[in-house]
């Protein structure tokens, strides 16, 4: 099943950092890593041109969590609400089935997501037309989610 919504979400990422005003060495580390995560987490998407290897460079591996923190405040300044939304639903609603394995839910909560969390809270996001409805924050939790998952969800918007 192609998850094209979270090529778009990727793609997003990829021209927004490209046109950030970044440094050039944290631009080609998160572009790096933005561009590996369809591979690192198994994801149906990718559908994207990659940007050229610097053989002289030694990129360095971010977490997927340090990569939408350091989207979403970057995105924040500049008065970009949607990357802050988009990257929330990504992270929140894709938990339990992609990233659990590697990152605990109390680890989650009290160090990757708590930045995030506090530029999400602030925005208003009530007109707000989600990527999709698999990027799309249900407050109250979901029924398809596990009770861990709600409980994240739950905490982050509140």
């Amino acid at each position: 099943m192609s998850m094209w919504e979270i090529d778009v979400l990727l793609k997003k990422s990829i021209e927004f950092v490209k046109d950030s005003n970044l440094d050039n060495h944290t631009k080609k580390n998160i572009l790096w890593n933005l561009e590996s995560i369809p591979t690192l987490y198994e994801f149906d998407a990718g559908n994207f041109k990659k940007t050229e290897l610097d053989k002289d460079f030694k990129y360095q591996k971010l977490t997927i969590y340090k990569i939408a923190e350091i989207i979403t405040i970057t995105s924040n300044k500049i008065g970009i609400k949607d990357l802050t939304y988009d990257w929330s639903a990504f992270l929140l609603n894709f938990w339990q089935e992609y990233f659990s394995d590697s990152f605990k839910l109390e680890d989650v909560k009290s160090t990757y997501l708590l930045k995030m969390k506090e530029k999400f809270i602030a925005l208003n996001f009530e007109t707000y037309q989600p990527i999709h409805t698999t990027l799309t924050i249900y407050k109250n939790g979901n029924e398809w989610f596990s009770s861990e998952q709600n409980e994240l969800i739950k905490w982050y918007c509140g």
